[in-house]
């Protein structure tokens, strides 16, 4: 296990702790780019026969009125069907005020590091570390460039007829460490006004994350003092961003905190048993005192403001669908996956099945603290979801549930992502731990209206990695991920189509970036990054984009003016300087 976790990407190194043990075959280096044709085939076939087994799970068996495989048919053909998925995602999701966005983060894009008044970050200190930490020893220092590219980068999210742009603030950009006290920075604080100030001008809508895992040098989530002066970082930011309305204080605090603090993969590479326990509370704590703050501060002036936190998941399904205790397993995990955020968040404390199995080694809440927590988020619910895999039922020869080699006393769940038979659940991409599974975000969608009954859920990130070689021209042409995007968004359809409040999503990314300990060798980005030159080039996915919202009544580029540039009518990307 800790060999998979040991080159994990940045979005599922919290599979060590929350996701559940893996097999032992996955720690294998690397997949095949792409899955056989059959493969995919029988993965399809399997995955939509997995949905029914879900359903049931859910309580909506009553869409069940023909034979298993018939329906399992039925659902592999509206995927494969380019056609119907894009006339699915018209029908359900051009809606007014709808967000189509793409993202970033400070940290992963916008380089000048020593420019401008900011000081380091954790980030800095554990990308400049040695021996080195991020592969091929590589850094943001310059990232991107989005520091001094900014304006190109939102032309372009622009041009593809995105109504929505998702970046971070940098913490120690705007409120550095000046003779051992932090002061605000005017020229941090412009840089910010500034982006903003194009968005207005474009009609795009900011969301806006205010921790994106730079934690200053000084601090650690370790600690309490951390929570006060994240609150102080947050009140600062409400005062001097008030236009602004849609914020995410902590963006994937699994992550940061497994990868960070637990296993030492990730800044500040901290290896401490318990430690990604220790990081969560104290990030659950701040951001409730800090939306307690906001309502007792400002809300009475901004009546329209949504603040949430967004967690990752992907979803997993029963490797057997026909067997109760993997149906259970999926439960179990999505509760200690899932559930160990948001259940807090919503109802004031961790999830009854976490307190039973994990006892003391949980940190426990007072009452004070449940009465804070609960009802801590104004609006919307914010998801991050990427891959899909299977979960089961964890027998050891003795019939007892294998140890955990964290939290325990023992877990009932193994996740894996290969079926019985050793065929993936989908497409592998580069990295090893991301297997396409279009039907989770449904699944997850569903799920969590079931549980939080939201009033509204964005899906803050969803996007895919390259699956082979990453020059120009191979990743440009990247109908992998045009494919990607319109498979899950047909799922996303779905959900809204029976009622999920889906509000808004949010494509990751828009450009190639600095993918943290991974450096640049994975690229998630609608356009191609070419990181001497900095020369941006958007991909056929950015201008699938680009024509889809175009098609849309309520898109801000409704009508033929952003279809009319698109090059040739069709996908081949354009160079963009």
């Amino acid at each position: 296990m800790m060999a998979l976790a040991m080159k994990a990407d940045a979005k599922d190194c919290e599979g060590v702790l929350d996701r559940g043990q893996l097999l032992p075959s996955e720690t294998d280096a690397e997949c095949e780019p792409v899955a056989p044709p059959q493969s995919r085939h029988c993965a399809r076939r399997h995955a939509a026969l997995l949905v029914l087994a879900a359903l049931g799970l859910l309580g909506v068996a009553g869409l069940l009125k023909r034979g298993p495989d018939e329906v399992a048919h039925s659902l592999m053909q509206a995927w494969e069907d380019p056609g119907k998925q894009e006339a699915d995602i018209l029908k359900s999701l051009d809606e007014p005020g709808f967000l189509w966005g793409a993202a970033s983060s400070a940290y992963q894009v916008e380089g000048a590091v020593s420019e401008g008044g900011r000081t380091r970050s954790m980030w800095d200190d554990f990308a400049h570390a040695q021996p080195p930490r991020v592969w091929q020893n590589e850094n943001a220092d310059r990232a991107t460039d989005f520091y001094h590219k900014y304006e190109g980068d939102l032309d372009l999210l622009d041009k593809h007829g995105f109504n929505t742009f998702r970046f971070s603030i940098s913490w120690t950009r705007v409120l550095p460490m000046v003779d051992g006290k932090r002061q605000p920075n005017p020229e941090g604080i412009a840089f910010y006004k500034k982006i903003l100030e194009v968005l207005k001008r474009k009609g795009i809508t900011p969301l806006v994350t205010m921790y994106h895992w730079d934690l200053p040098s000084d601090l650690t989530w370790l600690e309490t003092p951390v929570i006060d002066e994240f609150v102080k970082y947050a009140d600062f930011l409400w005062e001097h961003f008030p236009e602004v309305d849609h914020w995410v204080t902590f963006n994937e605090p699994t992550t940061f905190c497994v990868c960070g603090y637990e296993i030492g993969i990730h800044a500040p590479g901290i290896k401490q048993e318990g430690g990604g326990y220790i990081c969560g509370h104290h990030v659950l704590l701040a951001h409730a005192k800090a939306v307690r703050l906001f309502k007792q501060k400002y809300a009475s002036k901004k009546q329209n403001m949504q603040i949430s936190m967004t967690t990752p998941w992907d979803m997993p399904v029963p490797r057997d669908p026909n067997s109760a205790a993997d149906i259970q397993a999926v439960e179990t995990a999505t509760i200690f996956g899932l559930g160990r955020w948001v259940d807090p968040v919503y109802f004031g404390d961790y999830p009854k099945e976490m307190r039973e199995k994990l006892g003391d080694k949980l940190p426990k809440f007072t009452e004070e603290q449940k009465e804070m927590l609960k009802g801590s988020y104004i609006g919307y619910y914010g998801m991050n979801t990427y891959g899909g895999r299977y979960a089961f039922a964890a027998q050891t020869a003795d019939g007892q549930p294998p140890a955990w080699h964290v939290g325990g006393p023992r877990s009932d769940y193994i996740m894996s992502y290969y079926d019985q038979n050793g065929h993936p659940i989908g497409t592998p991409f580069i990295s090893a731990w991301f297997f396409k599974n279009p039907v989770e975000i449904y699944l997850q969608l569903k799920w969590v209206q079931k549980r939080y009954n939201p009033e509204s859920i964005i899906i803050t990130e969803n996007g895919c990695s390259d699956i082979g070689p990453s020059e120009t021209k191979w990743t440009t042409d990247d109908s992998w991920r045009v494919d990607y995007y319109r498979e899950y968004l047909a799922n996303v359809a779905r959900a809204k189509a029976e009622g999920v409040p889906v509000k808004g999503y949010v494509a990751w990314a828009l450009t190639d970036n600095f993918e943290w300990a991974d450096g640049y060798k994975r690229r998630f980005g609608l356009t191609y990054v070419n990181f001497e030159t900095l020369e941006r080039t958007p991909k056929s996915s950015a201008y699938w984009f680009q024509k889809l919202l175009g098609r849309m009544r309520h898109s801000k580029t409704r009508g033929l003016r952003k279809l009319l540039s698109l090059p040739g009518g069709n996908f081949t990307a354009r160079r963009h300087q």
